[in-house]
Formats: structure tokens, C-alpha cells, sequence
């Protein structure tokens, strides 16, 4: 289970609240892999809505990093990209599978790993770029 702590900030408040929901709906995929049987529809719901709203997030998490001219844009976009693509294909294969325990458990521990990896080497990096001015790399003043 993905569990939230400082060391994901990213320096953007409304960015790390939407980490947290990603985290909250993977960690639900996590707990239907505890129950003895795998509702179908509720499974395809949680799908439906982490592809929904992780393609909504990265938008906007690609946008501000653009926007702070955050070195990390490219590698952040190119990884949100292989996310989707993932999750679209492991959506088709349990809407197809005749074992979709074994399709979620694989995704689940993927989107795991690839949470905790993205956020601790790429998004993080948005870090040192907020508040930044666009020349002269030099802190905006706070007030």
C-alpha cells in the first residue's frame, strides 16, 4: 500500500493533493485483491477513474512544469505517457481476462513501483523550480 510522506512533495500544494487521491484510488485496487472474490464492475470503475484522473493530473503536472521551466518537463511527459499506455492495456486485459485477479495484481504492483519511483525522481524536481522567476533563477518575493 502506497502510504503519503513529505519526501513526495513537490512544492506545489494542489499537485501533491492529487498525488494523494492517486495513491488513496491504487491503495483501493489493493484492498478489492484482499477480498475472496474481485467484483467486476467495482474493479472497472477504480480503472476507468485512475486512467480518467491520472490523465487529467498529468495535464496539469506538465503544464506547471513547463510553466516553472522544470528540467524534468520531457522525462515527466514521456512517463506519464508509458503510465496511460499501461493502464489501458491492463484495463483491456481484464475486461478479457478469465483470471483477473492475476491482471490486477500485476498492475496494482506496478502502478506501486512506478508511483513511488516517478514522484521521488521526477516530480520532485518541480521542487526547486517553484517560485523561481522565469530569468535570473532568482526566488520571487513572498507576500
Amino acid at each position: 500500500m502506497l502510504e503519503w510522506k513529505s519526501d513526495y512533495e513537490t512544492g506545489v500544494p494542489e499537485l501533491d493533493a492529487q498525488h494523494k487521491v492517486l495513491f488513496d484510488n491504487v491503495n483501493q485496487v489493493g484492498k478489492l485483491l484482499e477480498k475472496p472474490e474481485i467484483e467486476r464492475s467495482e474493479a472497472d470503475r477504480l480503472l476507468v477513474f485512475l486512467e480518467n484522473y491520472a490523465g487529467q493530473h498529468f495535464d496539469g503536472e506538465e503544464t506547471c512544469m513547463e510553466r516553472f521551466r522544470c528540467p524534468a518537463h520531457a522525462r515527466n511527459k514521456m512517463e506519464h505517457e508509458m503510465f496511460l499506455h499501461v493502464l489501458r492495456i491492463a484495463r483491456n486485459e481484464f475486461e478479457a481476462a478469465t483470471l483477473p485477479r492475476k491482471v490486477l495484481e500485476r498492475l496494482h504492483e506496478s502502478m506501486v513501483w512506478w508511483l513511488n519511483d516517478h514522484i521521488l525522481k521526477v516530480d520532485v524536481q518541480l521542487k526547486g523550480c517553484v517560485g523561481k522567476t522565469a530569468s535570473g533563477g532568482k526566488k520571487r518575493p513572498t507576500s
